[in-house]
């Protein structure tokens, strides 16, 4: 295990640049991969993921060191992102038991069909909070805690999005799955 990210930025706020070249090597392909998923559009993507690195490195420059660089990362690019979106409407969000059931099934779905492109164009017919959360969540691996600061919304607000997310997904799914059957008759 080499150095802590939070190290190299420590690095980089005492003018140590190539500490910053490490953190564009670990992390341009998620950061990349995150950003074109919820784009889907390469060049605007490699242009978002330059962008936020160039505010990683310049937040270093001024001797800021995120307590937790990969929750700070992603919270750059999908700020940065969101200059691209019209924003969607949030409603209160409640969860029931049984969109806990329909997650299980719809989690051990994703696990397995994660590189699909069916699954990223299922993902991206959701709304962009939902889409967000479940990116996050799944294809960059991130906790429940550093979602919640990734995207500035309370740990209680990830599970609903997350559940939710994942019971949209589940209809969208059995609907394009009831459309193929239909076509195949």
């Amino acid at each position: 295990m080499g150095m802590q990210d939070e190290e190299y930025m420590r690095q980089l706020s005492l003018g140590i640049d190539s500490a910053f070249d490490i953190l564009v090597f670990r992390y341009h392909k998620p950061l990349f991969g995150y950003v074109y998923r919820l784009l889907n559009d390469e060049k605007l993507a490699e242009d978002i993921v330059q962008e936020t690195f160039l505010k990683i490195y310049q937040q270093g420059q001024k001797g800021f060191i995120p307590d937790q660089f990969k929750p700070w990362m992603y919270k750059i690019a999908t700020n940065t992102c969101k200059d691209y979106w019209r924003k969607p409407v949030s409603r209160l969000e409640y969860v029931t038991d049984k969109d806990l059931k329909a997650k299980e099934q719809v989690y051990q779905i994703i696990d397995h069909q994660l590189e699909r492109q069916w699954m990223v164009e299922s993902l991206n017919k959701l709304s962009m909070d939902y889409r967000t959360v479940l990116y996050l969540r799944f294809y960059q691996d991130l906790k429940y805690t550093e979602i919640a600061l990734a995207l500035d919304i309370s740990i209680n607000t990830v599970k609903t999005r997350i559940a939710r997310g994942l019971k949209q997904l589940g209809n969208i799914l059995a609907e394009d799955e009831r459309k193929g059957v239909e076509e195949n008759k």
